[in-house]
């Protein structure tokens, strides 16, 4: 899988955003981390303790208040980012479908974070939930993209087990990134489960067109088949039951946000038909996912 060199590009230049509930550690990043040491930055003196190098006294504040007095600097470190994709069946939906865009924008994200020095792992869920190795640099960029790029939309794995199974194996802290489209399955278990691990969960929500306005559908007695096998249902489209689905699609998002905002989390809504360049470069830009 490739991403379109201009966003490739664009992308170099970014980082990913935090709120502050996701922290940098270990490894050698470029993320200012709670850990002190030696660097460049100076964070702070501190009173000189036995075992410390000597060489980070701070003679003139030694000798003015008389007791030894060492220099502590900020230590860059990697922050931990988990991309989650989802690769059920309901993703192969849509018109334009919405997997192909999902799909692009967790490589964006990934790509995101190995351009910006942090440590990034992808997992994918449908069939079952795969889970490749934890990558640094953007030298890994093309094997995590190819990674990312080999799955296909397909099975009924849910989000809830999924999310369970990667914020398990995410280190406390960790970035925790979902691409999907969240239609009835984001179950609070999961985000608790998450939260008490102190990670930070971004979820990107990729609808299609008539999903969020099923009007050009038309009207009359329309079946609907569920795309992962849990039936079919049959309606009448008409102006009562098409308000009556814009409300309750609009209720379902407003709950989700408001279910990720209780755990320190935020929810990105995008269209199936928006270009990866165009979310990027507006949305992600505009709601603080990357600068």
């Amino acid at each position: 899988m490739r991403l379109p060199p201009a966003v490739q590009q664009e992308l170099a230049r970014r980082r990913l955003v935090t709120t502050g509930r996701a922290r940098a550690q270990g490894g050698a990043g470029e993320r200012p981390s709670r850990a002190k040491g030696a660097g460049l930055e100076f964070a702070d003196h501190r009173p000189y303790q036995p075992g410390d190098d000597i060489r980070a006294l701070d003679a003139q504040v030694t000798a003015r208040l008389g007791t030894p007095v060492v220099r502590e600097y900020v230590v860059h470190q990697q922050l931990p980012v988990l991309v989650v994709l989802d690769a059920s069946a309901s993703m192969g939906t849509g018109s334009p479908r919405k997997f192909e865009l999902a799909q692009q924008l967790a490589a964006a994200l990934a790509y995101a974070g190995l351009s910006g020095g942090d440590s990034v792992q992808a997992v994918t869920f449908g069939e079952g939930v795969e889970t490749c190795g934890r990558m640094q640099g953007v030298n890994r960029a093309t094997e995590l993209l190819g990674w990312l790029g080999r799955a296909r939309p397909g099975g009924s794995v849910t989000l809830h087990q999924a999310v369970t199974h990667a914020a398990a194996r995410a280190p406390r802290g960790a970035l925790v990134i979902l691409v999907g489209d969240f239609l009835g399955d984001l179950d609070p278990q999961a985000l608790r489960h998450a939260h008490s691990r102190a990670q930070e969960v971004l979820a990107v929500q990729v609808l299609a067109p008539d999903e969020l306005d099923p009007a050009p559908l038309g009207r009359g007695l329309t079946r609907l088949e569920d795309a992962e096998g849990e039936g079919s249902l049959s309606v009448v489209l008409d102006s009562a039951t098409l308000d009556a689905y814009r409300r309750a699609l609009g209720d379902w998002n407003a709950a989700l946000a408001a279910l990720l905002g209780r755990h320190g989390g935020r929810l990105v809504q995008v269209r199936s038909d928006q270009a990866v360049q165009q979310v990027i470069l507006r949305e992600f830009l505009a709601r603080g996912v990357i600068r």
